[in-house]
């Protein structure tokens, strides 16, 4: 197998039409997806309560919780390391996705003879938390990382070549069969059951896409020590960047659904859907074509990565601007024209955590650091996230109300800007840094202009 980034990476025009071409798959993959994903859930919004949104927000909390407390950057790791596309280092990694995978699984049975115990005892009763179905949606829920463990690491390879086509084509095909099981399965059983096979099948559909019809080798059960060390040196940090990664994302969703009922805690997650979406966006550009980009040139030209960075920074930029005034002003009437009447007050909701995308742009910074290698500093950034939003959340909650805890929860990603650009200086310059904190400024007035407009 031919070392394709390689010989690729060392010329410029060459580089430049595979990013275009990886950026317009990439948004082909993020904007097809939410497309499916709205489609899913306007038809299943009409067959489902509320309740069972919230219920398998919850279990997605808890997988998601488990997935980054076991993430050793794997997939970074792949697109980082020299010999990250060759076949036996491709092979090992497959090995510890799969005894990873394992692990969760364990993990979450047994949590969910914990919640089985304990829920009936501790948790008050009409949450989430007190659900009779929770447990046992937790038990099937643990083959889903067991499943997962399975991909062929052809999918990091593919970002790594900047191949993204294959997951933009075969993410969607997934997306849609999954949505014809789910509802074939709502249609004879309206129950929370419904989405929680749509789970399972789509993690069967990723392992049957990556392993038949992505380029690279076929996997194989191969363990070497010196690989395994490499990506554990790595990865390490990013363990306990993972942890705190898992509170700062998602301690919104455990927190709420302590103080919120089952209902407004589904209809919480139908806004969040929103602004996930979008996110899912940048995210997707930043970590699926900035950060392979970045590591490229970093590896063959590094003198070019402070320009490279800041041209990926201002498409980035204009996408969440973008987001932001659309979600702002056309949030409630979104609403209004695509759910029933049951949902409407996620309009409000949506309109005030658009301010999330002001916020996220800054997450590209962190992608520049996490290239430099600096694995340690991304669990500091994890962790002040974490400490901050555990604390600050539920605080602003009880004693300001809901409609500021919503303001707490869009502007997450800022506690940490302050460090992130304190440690990227060096690379960017002044006069990014400056345009940086000049947009830190603006989103926190813009932020305290909505607050006090509601």
């Amino acid at each position: 197998m031919t070392n394709a980034s390689s010989t690729q990476g060392s010329e410029g025009p060459s580089l430049s039409r595979r990013v275009a071409k990886a950026g317009s798959w990439g948004i082909i993959q993020v904007m097809g997806g939410n497309i499916l994903r709205l489609c899913s859930n306007l038809i299943m919004t009409r067959l489902l309560v509320p309740e069972a949104f919230g219920l398998m927000a919850l279990i997605g909390v808890l997988l998601a919780g488990f997935n980054l407390f076991t993430d050793i950057g794997i997939n970074r790791s792949v697109m980082r390391e020299k010999d990250g596309d060759q076949p036996h280092f491709l092979h090992v990694a497959w090995v510890v996705k799969i005894g990873r995978g394992a692990m969760i699984s364990v993990a979450v049975l047994m949590l969910a003879v914990l919640v089985w115990f304990l829920a009936p005892i501790y948790a008050p009763e009409g949450t989430v938390y007190a659900d009779p179905n929770l447990p046992y949606l937790m038990i099937m829920a643990a083959f889903v990382p067991l499943i997962q463990g399975f991909e062929a690491t052809t999918k990091e390879l593919c970002q790594r070549r900047l191949l993204m086509q294959y997951p933009a084509i075969f993410d969607n095909l997934n997306h849609a069969l999954t949505i014809v099981f789910m509802v074939i399965f709502a249609s004879i059983s309206p129950t929370v059951w419904a989405l929680m096979t749509g789970m399972l099948v789509g993690a069967v559909l990723k392992v049957v896409f990556t392993s038949a019809f992505y380029p690279g080798p076929s996997m194989a059960f191969v363990w070497d020590r010196e690989v395994a060390d490499r990506l554990w040196h790595y990865g390490k940090w990013l363990l306990g960047s993972s942890v705190f990664t898992f509170f700062a994302v998602n301690a919104e969703k455990l927190i709420l659904g302590v103080f919120l009922d089952a209902a407004t805690f589904g209809i919480f997650v139908i806004a969040m859907f929103w602004i996930e979406a979008g996110v899912m966006l940048v995210v997707r550009l930043g970590d699926g074509v900035g950060f392979p980009v970045i590591s490229e040139v970093l590896r063959t030209r590094p003198h070019d990565a402070p320009r490279l960075y800041r041209k990926l920074q201002t498409g980035i930029d204009v996408i969440c601007l973008c987001a932001f005034l659309v979600l702002f002003f056309g949030g409630q009437l979104l609403i209004d024209t695509l759910y029933t009447e049951t949902y409407q007050v996620a309009g409000l909701y949506l309109t005030v955590l658009s301010l999330r995308f002001l916020a996220v742009r800054f997450d590209t910074v962190n992608g520049l650091i996490m290239n430099h290698g600096n694995s340690r500093a991304m669990m500091v950034i994890s962790g002040a996230r974490a400490t901050w939003i555990c604390i600050a959340l539920p605080l602003v909650f009880q004693y300001i109300g809901f409609n500021a805890a919503l303001v707490i929860i869009a502007l997450i990603p800022l506690v940490t800007v302050p460090y992130s650009l304190w440690l990227v200086r060096p690379y960017l310059g002044m006069k990014q840094i400056s345009f940086d904190i000049l947009w830190l400024v603006l989103t926190l007035i813009i932020a305290g202009v909505v607050y006090t407009s509601l």
